[in-house]
């Protein structure tokens, strides 16, 4: 085995000293977490021993300190009917801002429970050092199908005109034509 060269020596002590500091860091960094947690149920036996013949009670101050910091935070946040507001570098990209931050903020106030997102994230973040937020965007294409009774020839001509114009996205799965006393039947599928 070659001999390693004082500075590729360096570099790896200097990487296994940080790897070694992280874990430290993150370990104390739990410790903290866990102690938040315990102070915030009123959890105090670890920092203040309850001593015989004296009263167990505890202060809940920092579950009080939360609790009464969250209407606010909320309020901040999620008070106004813009969660998110977009701004437009010119006038001419005004309609296309406000256009943006309408749908933005209906995805998620109206398609996703945003109040409790903002909520749960900022609790966390007050109570545990970092509030962090999941988000992903998901495709999925919904099948549908539509029965249609009674049509006119010039009605099915209509419809099947729609279909071959929909480039596959549409498509006649049935048709039935009965004689001119008994009804016809369509249906679609998209």
């Amino acid at each position: 085995m070659p001999k390693m060269s004082t500075f590729d020596l360096k570099a790896m002590l200097a990487s296994e000293k940080a790897n070694a500091l992280a874990a430290i860091s993150a370990a104390r960094l739990a410790e903290e977490r866990a102690d938040a947690m315990d102070y915030y149920l009123g959890d105090m036996r670890k920092d203040m021993p309850a001593q015989d013949g004296r009263s167990r009670a505890v202060s809940t101050d920092v579950a009080d300190t939360i609790e009464g910091l969250m209407p606010h935070l909320m309020d901040i946040f999620a008070g106004s009917d813009e969660v998110v507001r977009f701004e437009p570098v010119g006038p001419e990209d005004e309609a296309a801002a406000q256009q943006e931050t309408d749908y933005v903020n209906h995805v998620f106030m109206q398609q996703n429970p945003g109040f409790m997102i903002l909520y749960s994230f900022i609790k966390d973040a007050l109570l545990s050092k970092v509030g962090i937020v999941k988000i992903w965007w998901e495709e999925r294409e919904e099948e549908s199908r539509e029965t249609y009774y009674d049509l006119t020839d010039d009605q099915f001509a209509l419809l099947a005109q729609a279909v071959a114009e929909s480039n596959g996205a549409m498509k006649i799965v049935a048709h039935t034509v009965h004689d001119m006393a008994a009804t016809k039947k369509s249906e679609v599928s998209s």
